[in-house]
This record gives structure tokens, sequence and C-alpha cells, in this order.
């Protein structure tokens, strides 16, 4: 077996993609050096910024990579620099040209849906963390923006500690299952309660809609806090015209209360796209179905806004119990009867909100030192 080439590595190297940018090594100019000697090969690499979490990937994954593409390797060193403060600007300045249009332009692939409801207590956080795995599983590109500021939870649902990077003011958002992550609980402690009013609160979401590489993903969820408010309203401002999913419980109380999300939404310019109606039964061991929180308020909250209702989730401790452990359902227990209810949801959302078309990503490449001999 013949050792490969130089140009060899350097196409597998371009193969393999930075975990948090999503793009080639090639592309991002990050190979800097491919050294062959005998059976064994150096190569070098710079990471955007010194202490970067993902050193032990790169040490990973390309001596995998090359091995097993090349069985003559027998040998892979990889060694790590870090790009010059010109270079990290060149890595964020192309990255910025290739972004589209913002979300509130009619040229943005992504399709965009905000997760309310009337008051809290119902799940809404829980099923938006479901919803988002759910199509992740069906193959689609989600972001989710945590956009309760106050009420915080998306980050411990989905077991997110560390905190994004930031490269020239641009936060790199963290990636688990799938779901590309932002939330004011990646930035704060978990006890530390956000003590914001308006202005502030506008200001936040502004940047984490604007200054977030969220990579153009087919489908961005905004988890809302419940109710009217502030932040509401400050969501239908930035993202005109985007969809929004009202959840409630099958309790009367709990239905009128979801209304006024609803018509809340149409007022300021956002389209309902449907009801999810949580906690609608629960089945007990001997298979009967107890309508502990009543019945029929999803059905009834759809028909007064006119929209369908998308799914009704039953009661599972099991759902509660997996969100604590930082673990969507949809993937921890998939076979469940709320997991496959949850699944049935996000698929009835996609029919009704279908990815956008897309066309060819623009690329544009910084001006870096390419991969030497």
């Amino acid at each position: 077996m013949s050792m490969p080439s130089r140009d060899q590595i350097s196409a597998l190297l371009g193969e393999i993609q930075d975990p948090e940018l999503h793009r080639g090594l090639n592309h991002l100019r990050m190979v800097r050096h491919i050294a062959i000697g005998g059976r064994g090969v150096t190569v070098l690499i710079a990471l955007s910024a010194p202490g970067n979490r993902f050193e032990s990937y790169f040490r990973e994954v390309i001596p995998a990579k090359l091995r097993e593409r090349f069985p003559a390797i027998e040998e892979v060193t990889v060694e790590l620099t870090h790009m010059t403060e010109e270079e990290r600007k060149a890595v964020v300045g192309s990255v910025r040209k290739e972004a589209p249009a913002q979300f509130d332009s009619a040229d943005s692939p992504t399709q965009v849906i905000a997760v309310g409801s009337g008051k809290g207590g119902v799940g809404k956080s829980t099923t938006t963390v479901n919803l988002a795995a759910s199509l992740a599983k069906l193959g689609h590109s989600v972001g989710l923006l945590d956009a309760d500021v106050w009420g915080f939870s998306v980050p411990r649902m989905l077991g997110i500690h560390a905190q994004p990077t930031v490269i020239d003011d641009v936060v790199i958002p963290p990636e688990v299952f799938g779901i590309k992550v932002v939330s004011i609980g990646l930035f704060t402690d978990e006890n530390n309660p956000v003590m914001w009013r308006g202005p502030m609160l506008h200001k936040a979401l502004q940047q984490f809609l604007t200054d977030v590489h969220w990579d153009d993903p087919d489908y961005l969820l905004v988890d809302l806090p419940p109710g009217t408010g502030d932040i509401a309203m400050s969501i239908a401002q930035f993202l005109p015209g985007a969809g929004m999913v009202i959840v409630t419980t099958p309790q009367a109380a709990a239905e009128k209360v979801a209304a006024r999300a609803g018509f809340m939404a149409e007022k300021t310019g956002l389209k309902v796209a449907g009801v999810v109606e949580n906690m609608a039964y629960f089945r007990g061991d001997d298979g009967k179905v107890y309508h502990i929180f009543g019945e029929g308020g999803g059905e009834l909250l759809a028909n007064r806004l006119g929209v369908p209702l998308l799914g009704s989730i039953p009661i599972d401790p099991k759902l509660r119990e997996f969100a604590d452990w930082g673990a969507p359902i949809v993937l921890q227990a998939p076979d469940s009867e709320v997991a496959e209810a949850l699944d049935t949801t996000a698929k009835e959302l996609a029919n009704i909100v279908p990815p956008k078309p897309r066309g060819p990503r623009r690329i544009s490449l910084p001006l870096m030192p390419s991969a030497g001999a």
C-alpha cells in the first residue's frame, strides 16, 4: 500500500467540519501544514481561539478519518495552534458574508415558529424542546431560541452547561441532538434571577437574532414566556409574519387564557399555525384513560382560532424525568405513547409550515495561508 499525497490528505481534511461553524477545515483555512514522513503524517490545525473546547475532537477525528481512508498511514500526529486576531476576524467575516437576509426578510430560508401559552405550567418549554428534537429527527436543521428570559429552562432540558463560544461579538450557539440553542441561561448562573425591564429585554432578543451564527436552519423555534407581555410583542416586531403555536391544557380555564395569546398573535402580525393540547390524558397501568385536567380544551381553542389541533400529548412522568436529566423523551423513549404523540405533532407542524426551498449557499473564503509543504 502506498502513502497518500498531500493533496489527497488535504482533500480528506476538507471533508471534516469544524463542529461549531459547520464548515470544512479547508474552507475555514484551518489546515496550516501537512507533512509526510515514512508511514506517518503530521497535520497542523489552527483553532479559532485558545482553550477551544473541541481540541480533543480534532485530535480524535483527524487520525481516525485518515487511517480509515488511507490504511497505509500508521501514525498520525495532530498539532494545534491558534489563529491570529486578523485571521479570526477573516473567519467571522466570511461566515457573516455567507449568511442570507435576516429572519424578518422574505429571502430568509428559515421558517420561524414561536411557541407560546396563555399562562405558565402548561408544559410549553418541554413541548418546544421535544418538537425541536422531533423536527431534527425528521432531518431538518433546527435552531431553538429560549426567549423565556425570566423563566429559562431550555439549557437544563437539553443538558447544556457550557457557555457559547464568542468570536468578535458573534455568538456560536452550542449544538446538541441536532439543535442549535441560545438562551440567557447559557450566559448566567442558573440560580441568578434576570431582572430586566422592557428596553433591556428588547435589546437582548434583538442580539439573539442578529448576533448569533444560526447558519440558516430550516426551522427556528422561539420559546416565548407565558402571557402577552413585552417579549411576545418584541418577537412580533422582530419577526413579522412568523408562525406561532399555542400550547394549552384541556382545562376550560386554561383554554380561555390561551385564547388571549392567540388573539395577541393575530393583532401583532404573527400567524397562528396550530394548537397543541398538553396533558391531554393519563393512561393508567390498567390501560384506562383518565382525563385528569378535563377534555376538549385544545379542540375548542383550535376551533376558536380557526386553526388545526396539531396534537394531543398525554401525561407521562418520564417526560418530566427526561427533561430534568437533559434529554428529550422523543429521543430517549421514542416508542412511548407520549413520544409518538410529539413526533406526530411535529410532522403535522412540518406539513402545515413546510421548510422553504433553498438556493445555493453563497461562499466567501477568508484570506489565510493555505496548507504548506
